[in-house]
């Protein structure tokens, strides 16, 4: 049988080990109380800018920008893959010195840093700024080693913009560049967020919201040190569309070669007649579009605005010329339809036309004897066009002109064509201070004087000739196609507008054109097998004042058609100073027609569908 311990034994333990478990709870107790002191009194500033910089980070994610394709599929505006340097304001503890590093290490210009400070107050300090692209193995290496030394600054990969021809399509397609304040003053910022470029130009400017796509997010783990240890969510962006347009790349060639080629100015539009659809639009001289994707170069600025070519100004849509005998044509047409004159109509020309004691001469002294509308039409008759300014009156003469869209910007989709220009009596008086006589209806008769159009109007001015009286909306692009879903949205076009002009007036100016090519000064653009139908034009432009006199030069133009009775293809050329008889503007206009007739493709990209309006033809 066993003894029970001893009661007093028992208690004493008790009373020992209780002793213990209390001076180690007191200890314990003084150390936690030691521990917070240091954590909340003594290192409080430290902890607490660890705590602050330990945080998660909204991170905008760029979506890929649309691609801009031609007709047959050809890419003209693409996005390449390539390495940058970004910086996250918010995250970069001194900026200054930050900025200075990175120069150093990555060689900044002057122009990158001058970017970086406009990008920069552009956009809210969390969203990054894009430093430098297309970083070289050695400069990411740079970056690599020195990454902990610069908290905020990370080497990313990205899409860059690229336009794989270079100069051929730059004024039509546009360009686009970094981001700027004065940019989001017209589009929403929100919509930026994350992203590197904007369309500055062209359609890259025009169909901004559709290329852009949608921004997307990633919520990241930021550690103490400002680098980026997870993600915690994403939200993916959305690519922006593709758009595809009518442009053709061989067109397009064949109108840069014989403009841009030759060392020639000017401009070339060509359209379908039937629907407006823009198939080539060349301006020369032109620039390389990819200069100004990162913001352009001090050098290469300054190359362009040193070039007294202006090659940034886009001539075919902005460039103001007098029509000359281009407008002819068109005169005719009011002129048969109002019955000033009728098909048949006769005059003698006898080199030279009498008004008020002033002598106006035709372009061929000797004459041409008794002219009816085809001969005049065919070989440029300038006394019968002065004898018909003054049947016809000014105020006729603005009807016929503000008739076939000139005057006004042409409809396109294309930011910011000019107007042209149509003179009026009212006009002349409250800025020149004169009335409006009668010899400068015969000036206007043949498309000189106060005058001015541009190619575009031009080209949609003869378009309504060839395809029978509708005057067309010009459109680059075809359609977007999503390039996720492969949806295609087609953009389609607005329907002509009916002219109503009479089948007489309209015969009797398309037998004059035809017969200005097959016997007249337009013989050189004839193509074998097609039949072409077109007018010359020699503008005398004032570009000097010499011993009291003004010295002109001669601005040599085309507008035509093809085929004559089933038409596909309207032209304009302008050639800058290029000579009497439309000389060089003529075999431009025979290298766009050749080139889009023979051998042309069939289309690539499905854009066709219901609902899509076409021109009504009679």
């Amino acid at each position: 049988m066993l003894r029970l311990t001893d009661p007093g034994k028992r208690s004493k333990g008790f009373r020992h080990r209780l002793l213990v478990a209390a001076i180690l709870s007191v200890l314990a107790i003084f150390f936690v109380v030691l521990r917070l002191m240091d954590l909340q009194i003594l290192h409080y500033a430290k902890f607490r800018t660890l705590a602050h910089n330990n945080h998660v980070a909204l991170v905008p994610v760029a979506p890929p920008r649309g691609l801009i394709l031609a007709d047959h599929g050809e890419v003209l505006a693409d996005n390449q893959p390539t390495y940058a340097v970004e910086v996250v304001p918010d995250e970069v503890h001194g900026l200054r010195q930050t900025m200075a590093e990175l120069s150093t290490l990555l060689a900044l210009t002057p122009r990158e840093l001058r970017q970086f400070q406009e990008n920069r107050a552009a956009k809210p300090d969390f969203d990054p700024i894009v430093v430098k692209t297309q970083l070289t193995p050695a400069q990411m290496a740079a970056i690599a080693v020195r990454q902990l030394d610069l908290p905020g600054v990370r080497v990313v990969a990205m899409l860059h913009r690229d336009y794989p021809y270079n100069s051929l399509f730059s004024h039509v397609v546009g360009y686009v560049g970094p981001v700027t304040a004065a940019d989001l003053r017209q589009f929403n910022p929100s919509s930026y967020l994350g992203q590197n470029y904007i369309g500055k130009s062209g359609l890259e400017r025009f169909y901004e919201r559709d290329l852009r796509g949608k921004v997307g997010y990633q919520i990241k783990d930021i550690n103490a040190m400002g680098l980026q240890v997870g993600t915690l969510r994403s939200i993916p962006s959305a690519p922006g569309d593709n758009l595809v347009t009518h442009l053709r790349l061989r067109l397009q060639e064949a109108a840069a070669q014989a403009l841009q080629g030759k060392g020639y100015r000017g401009a070339v539009v060509a359209l379908d007649p039937r629907t407006g659809a823009v198939l080539a639009m060349v301006t020369s001289p032109s620039f390389n579009a990819n200069w100004f994707v990162d913001g352009i170069s001090d050098a290469h600025w300054h190359a362009l605005l040193d070039n007294s070519g202006r090659p940034l100004m886009n001539r075919a849509d902005n460039g103001l010329y007098p029509p000359g005998s281009c407008a002819k044509p068109f005169y005719s047409i009011q002129a048969v339809q109002a019955g000033i004159i009728t098909p048949d109509y006769h005059t003698y020309c006898a080199g030279n036309f009498q008004l008020g004691g002033h002598t106006f001469w035709d372009w061929n002294r000797s004459g041409f004897g008794n002219t009816g509308l085809t001969k005049a039409l065919a070989w440029s008759v300038d006394v019968f066009y002065y004898k018909l300014a003054v049947k016809m009156g000014i105020t006729l003469q603005d009807q016929t002109l503000w008739r076939f869209g000139f005057g006004h910007a042409t409809p396109i989709d294309l930011p910011g064509g000019a107007s042209g220009f149509v003179p009026t009596p009212q006009w002349k008086e409250q800025h020149l201070h004169a009335p409006w006589y009668t010899g400068d209806s015969v000036i206007l008769g043949i498309g000189q004087g106060y005058l001015l159009v541009t190619p575009l109007q031009l080209a949609r001015a003869v378009a309504a000739i060839a395809n029978g009286g509708y005057l067309v909306y010009p459109h680059v692009a075809k359609a977007l196609v999503n390039p996720e879903s492969g949806g295609v949205r087609n953009l389609g076009f607005i329907p002509p507008e009916n002219l109503h002009i009479p089948v007489a007036a309209l015969h009797a100016v398309r037998k004059g054109m035809e017969a200005c090519v097959n016997e007249g000064t337009c013989r050189s653009i004839s193509v074998p097998g097609i039949s072409i139908a077109g007018k010359t034009g020699t503008a005398q432009i004032p570009i000097a004042y010499k011993n009291g006199r003004t010295v002109y030069n001669d601005d040599s133009l085309f507008i035509g058609w093809a085929p004559v009775h089933h038409p596909r293809i309207a032209v304009a050329v302008v050639v800058e100073y290029g000579g009497a008889n439309a000389w060089q503007a003529l075999p431009v206009a025979h290298a766009v027609i050749q080139a889009y007739l023979k051998g042309q493709k069939p289309a690539t990209v499905p854009v066709s569908g219901p609902g899509t309006p076409t021109a009504k033809l009679p």
